[in-house]
């Protein structure tokens, strides 16, 4: 999944790297070397939470 620049944030993370999470989900987040590391990796974050969202779903 794509996140656009407004769903997330960047920020320089205290020892080092890049810490990167969804506005609205704090739940949602992910670090990385770089801040496009970051982002990469937080988007793979969102695409489990929305598969387990949706395998949550099936057993409701």
């Amino acid at each position: 999944m794509r996140l656009k620049a407004s769903d997330s944030v960047v920020e320089v993370a205290r020892g080092g790297g890049f810490f990167a999470y969804v506005r609205d989900n704090m739940l949602c987040s992910a670090y990385g070397e770089t801040a496009e590391e970051a982002l990469e990796n937080l988007e793979g974050v969102v695409d489990d939470f929305v598969s387990d969202m949706y395998t949550l779903e099936e057993f409701v």
